[in-house]
């Protein structure tokens, strides 16, 4: 899915959705950060309040993977049981990261759903 558009178009049509800079770089994130519209429905949305510590839970559970992991990973696995739920589940058992070069050369990251990919 990634490598079918270009991000820019992905942004158009909703598919991506920019993580404000501030969360991702309070989570130790210091890099561009997108997260696909299901992963986000998956993980993030959800009927009640606190979209926003659902987002920040989530982030925090990707800075630990990325943490966790050798320097030059580029793809990075956080099973769901350290995610945060904001609905009833799907059925989606972890939440993928890839960092990768964006539409303009610069490192960015996305999380996505491993169907996504």
């Amino acid at each position: 899915m990634v490598a079918s558009s270009t991000r820019t178009e992905a942004f158009e049509d909703g598919t991506f959705i920019e993580i404000p800079p501030a969360a991702a770089s309070a989570a130790g994130i210091d890099m561009p950060l997108i997260i696909t519209a299901g992963a986000r429905q998956e993980f993030v949305a959800g009927d009640g309040g606190d979209e926003g510590g659902r987002l920040r839970t989530a982030l925090s559970a990707v800075a630990e993977a990325v943490e966790a992991s050798p320097a030059d990973e580029v793809c990075f696995v956080v099973l769901a049981g350290g995610l945060p739920s904001g609905q009833e589940p799907t059925g989606a058992d972890r939440l993928i990261a890839i960092t990768e070069p964006g539409d303009t050369g610069g490192t960015v990251m996305t999380l996505m759903l491993p169907d996504e990919m």
